[in-house]
């Protein structure tokens, strides 16, 4: 009997001898295998004989030369025509459509600036009439004392009238967003809308130089 120890708990406890048994004990004979064998499954088999078959496509390039292959791609190519993109090949940068859009916005904004200086026209005139424009502005839309006072318009109408004609007088902008100078011609346009326009406008330059590009290069 031999003794070992436990070192977690510091016993000594009694342990038997023993041997490895070898494959033949207990009346059974051991077998030992000539070589590595190694069972395949009909699953497994089927599966194998599949990757080793050609492809459709390796079939046709079986036997095939090149020059039928080239005819095979040109005679594909005059089928499926690739869709040209004019726009970039008239304009690759963006650039064109970029100022085109620009200029749509700035021709809007024009529009309205010339015709609400045409609506005040007339009264911007009546203050040059006067030896001090200014104070005949300042009576006729602040100052309800004033024979010339408009007390027939809303406070409203009458605070925008003073800023458009005090900016015809000095020399400055007119505000866009003016309702009763662009009444007749639709209202104020909404944003939406001016931006629309302005993408109509640099679609139809573009337009243009693709007919143009067309014609000259003879194309259908």
């Amino acid at each position: 009997m031999s003794i070992s120890i436990h070192s977690q708990t510091g016993k000594l406890s009694p342990m038997g001898t023993g041997r490895w048994v070898s494959s033949q004990t207990a009346g059974k004979p051991g077998r030992v295998p000539e070589r590595d064998q190694a069972a395949i499954s009909p699953a497994g088999r089927e599966a194998l004989e599949g990757a080793q078959e050609l492809s459709p496509l390796e079939r046709a390039l079986q036997n095939t030369t090149q020059e039928q292959v080239q005819a095979w791609m040109a005679d594909w190519s005059a089928q499926h025509q690739l869709e040209v993109n004019w726009d970039a090949a008239v304009d690759p940068d963006h650039s064109i459509y970029a100022k085109a859009y620009m200029d749509g916005l700035a021709s809007q904004m024009d529009q309205s600036r010339r015709t609400i200086e045409a609506y005040y026209q007339e009264g911007h005139q009546e203050n040059l009439r006067f030896s001090n424009p200014y104070n005949h502005l300042v009576e006729k839309y602040q100052y309800s004392g004033s024979p010339y006072f408009r007390g027939d318009w809303s406070e409203a109408q009458r605070a925008m009238a003073f800023r458009q004609e005090r900016a015809l007088l000095w020399g400055g902008r007119v505000a866009l967003n003016d309702p009763w100078a662009l009444a007749a011609s639709g209202g104020v346009p909404s944003g939406q809308a001016v931006e629309s326009a302005a993408r109509q406008a640099a679609r139809e330059a573009l337009d243009g130089l693709i007919a143009q590009y067309k014609k000259e290069h003879e194309v259908e």
